[in-house]
């Protein structure tokens, strides 16, 4: 029987396995990630709270035993494999600290009962929320008290779906309204001290705006209405408009790198740029088709989830997942309630 020996070596995403039999194999290395998927209420008269161990394989509830009856969840937000927040209607804040096997629910004492939160966004110990009626807050004890920034009454017309912090001092939010001027764009370049409404050109705040991402202080995305973008590579200097691409809704994006975007749309359309927006490729959609695709996160340029809600009714929902860079997307996993967004884990990994 011949004997040999094996060394491993990891380059350029490849296990290199040496034998001294003198051959070499390169074996691709798994991607493996957990994940969490929050959405609106179901028949157990709570909102949707999934999490999956395995890389989107399997999912199970989580949160049943605290969350409140019937208020859904919007957004959520994993920073590591054990420290995950979400945000809802009804003030409703949640945070767990050891995976999911318990969650933490609060609401926020400062602003009142109705108002409904819509994203969040958290950049070293800094929590930013955002919300209906132009609402902006921020949190610097782990959510134990919130500083609340009143916005103009302009900015107060709008809900403000989105908001990113790029670092302490540049916060961006965008938002959307159903009638007179779409959309609104704010940020602060002093942590919240000051704010100021965004010009965008050939009159592009006439976009209901959905979403923003950055992956530093120069390299921004705002995403929104019936296909329209805009990028800038300047630290909002100057803008580039794009779009609109059709008349789906950019619902949720991805930036994996300053220009490479993945973004979730309406009526089942998956779309991926490599070149900042310049052009897009069309990704094919699975599960239930009559779908707004609404969120989307990417655990690597080849692995990503993406979560639906119904186009009409009845409700229902759907996890969609790719491993290899959107070439194929399967359904993993489907339900009769409209799901809403979808983080990865562990940190590192784009949000």
């Amino acid at each position: 029987m011949k004997r040999f020996s094996i060394f491993w070596l990891v380059l350029l995403g490849f296990s290199m396995i040496f034998l001294t039999s003198g051959c070499v194999y390169l074996v691709p290395i798994i991607e493996s990630f957990v994940a969490w998927v929050v959405g609106e209420v179901d028949e157990t008269g709570k909102a949707v709270l999934l999490h999956s161990p395995d890389s989107g394989v399997t999912w199970v509830r989580q949160g049943l035993d605290v969350l409140p009856d019937g208020i859904p969840l919007s957004n959520i937000l994993a920073l590591d494999r054990q420290t995950v927040w979400a945000v809802g209607s009804a003030r409703r804040v949640l945070s767990t600290f050891d995976g999911g096997v318990t969650w933490n629910v609060t609401e926020v004492s400062e602003i009142e009962p109705a108002r409904d939160i819509s994203s969040i966004s958290i950049f070293e110990g800094d929590i930013w929320i955002s919300g209906e009626s132009g609402l902006i807050l921020r949190s610097t004890d782990q959510g134990n008290t919130w500083t609340v920034f009143e916005q103009s009454a302009t900015v107060q017309e709008y809900l403000l779906q989105g908001i990113f912090a790029i670092n302490h001092q540049i916060v961006y939010a965008v938002g959307n309204k159903s009638s007179g001027r779409n959309g609104v764009v704010v940020r602060t370049l002093d942590g919240g001290i000051t704010w100021e409404e965004v010009t965008l050109p050939n009159n592009y705040l006439e976009v209901g705006w959905i979403g923003v991402k950055a992956v530093d202080t120069e390299h921004i995305v705002i995403y929104g209405g019936q296909g329209h973008y805009t990028v800038t590579a300047n630290g909002g200097r100057q803008w580039v408009t794009g779009g609109p691409l059709s008349t789906r809704d950019l619902n949720d994006l991805t930036m994996l790198n300053e220009s490479d975007y993945w973004a979730a749309c309406d009526f089942d359309s998956i779309i991926r740029t490599k070149d900042s927006g310049i052009s897009w490729v069309e990704q094919p959609s699975a599960g239930t088709s009559n779908s707004f695709l609404v969120g989307i996160a990417a655990a690597s340029p080849e692995s990503a989830l993406i979560v639906g809600c119904s186009a009409g009714y009845p409700a229902f929902g759907k996890i969609l997942k790719t491993a290899d860079g959107g070439a194929t997307w399967r359904s993993v996993y489907e339900t009769d309630t409209n799901l809403q967004k979808v983080t990865v884990a562990p940190a590192g990994l784009i949000p």
